[in-house]
């Protein structure tokens, strides 16, 4: 008999665990919106959502604490504040939520488990949060504001698309066009580009009128070459360019590039033997005189090395009491070396306090543009008269200015 009873109450506690525990899961059917609203004004648009957030920090946050989800209410509150994370969706019956957030009175409650029962969707705000490598989806009911997690999953994996490599871009300029033999050819490629890396290497290849060639790769920047051109003839220039991945491209400004190399004896000239030229400056001389320098001019070319500069000019005062508003006539003889000249000659300067005749030296380096083409060049100047040449420290001029050859 006693072991009959003991039998009796070891079922009943079994059956009584039984139905505790299938309370604990029980889920709980939402069949109606709005009875227990954690917010009272339904929303109607993702800005109002946001209102709500703003307004109700205190309880949303006491909320998140009794769901045991404290860690995640500063991420849903920053991500609730972007309009790119959260969008209006249909909550389906039958849709599942972890938890719900929601206030009966006064009092923030949570309950777990959630089915939507009712009989049509509702119309949701939805963002998600992620956090060490997870996901959280969270609902929020337009009708009461009720904030709820509806799943999580490990954050996706963000997939990287193969992207196709884009030719690159080549350009050079090949100056200059026309030169004489024992004399540098200059090959510039450094305007070549590459719009999704950069320019790995440059080849060059210079074939002759018997298709000889010369080929030369380059590895690095800034992809200029200059090459002896020692043979007289017509010569064809192409480059090609290989950016970072391999692909190698040669656009129709680096194709056949046309250069004649003629002999010592024959002078290299442009088509006109020389250049209008004209310049813009500052003069300054120490027994007080300041002046602003135009001249204009004709450089005459004897050869490829040496000119003849002719210039008249005015150079009005601007400041100083020692001299009055001038006029110049200059005669130089200049050397050119690549992108530098040096030149000197003899002037004659007039004034109505004094006519000088004037010792001219005169320095420059073209920085843009070819010698047969129009350049611009920046220069220094010094002149002084010949019979006051011991008191250049008080009567000597000096400038500087920008030269213009067309």
């Amino acid at each position: 008999m006693r072991i009959n009873s003991i039998r009796g109450i070891c079922l009943l506690v079994i059956l009584m665990l039984t139905g505790i525990t299938g309370m604990a899961q029980a889920e709980t059917k939402l069949k109606q919106l709005g009875l227990n609203p954690f917010y009272e004004t339904e929303l109607k648009s993702i800005d109002e959502f946001r209102q709500m957030v703003a307004e109700t920090l205190p309880e949303l946050k006491k909320g998140f604490e009794k769901a045991g989800a404290a860690d995640l209410f500063d991420n849903f509150v920053a991500q609730a504040g972007r309009h790119d994370n959260v969008v209006v969706v249909e909550i389906n019956p039958g849709e599942k939520l972890q938890w719900m957030i929601f206030k009966k009175g006064k009092t923030v409650r949570v309950v777990k488990d959630v089915v939507w029962d009712g009989k049509e969707p509702f119309t949701a705000f939805v963002l998600n949060v992620d956090k060490e490598g997870t996901r959280y989806t969270f609902v929020v009911p337009g009708k009461c504001g009720n904030v709820s997690l509806a799943m999580t999953r490990p954050v996706p994996a963000i997939v990287q698309e193969s992207v196709p490599n884009i030719a690159p871009y080549c350009e050079i300029a090949v100056t200059p066009s026309t030169l004489a033999s024992g004399k540098d050819l200059t090959i510039d490629a450094s305007q070549s580009t590459d719009p999704d890396g950069s320019i790995e290497s440059v080849v060059i290849q210079v074939t002759a009128a018997d298709n000889s060639v010369v080929r030369k790769k380059f590895d690095t920047p800034p992809f200029i070459h200059q090459m002896t051109m020692s043979e007289p003839g017509d010569y064809t220039v192409q480059v090609s360019v290989t950016d970072d991945k391999g692909m190698e491209s040669s656009s129709p400004k680096c194709e056949a590039t046309k250069i004649t190399v003629t002999s010592t004896e024959k002078t290299v000239m442009a088509t006109a033997p020389g250049n209008f030229v004209a310049d813009a400056g500052y003069m300054y001389q120490v027994d007080p005189a300041e002046y602003l320098l135009f001249r204009i001019g004709y450089d005459y070319y004897l050869n490829d090395s040496f000119s003849i500069l002719g210039m008249v000019g005015a150079a009005p005062v601007i400041d100083g009491k020692d001299d009055t508003d001038s006029y110049m006539i200059d005669l130089t003889g200049i050397f050119h070396h690549q992108r530098m000249y040096y030149s000197a000659g003899v002037g004659f300067w007039h004034s109505t306090t004094d006519d000088r005749v004037d010792l001219i030296v005169n320095a420059g380096y073209r920085f843009y543009g070819e010698a047969d083409q129009f350049n611009i060049s920046m220069f220094v100047e010094g002149r002084g008269a010949f019979d006051q040449l011991d008191e250049l420290n008080d009567y000597g001029r000096i400038g500087a200015g920008l030269r213009f050859q067309f």
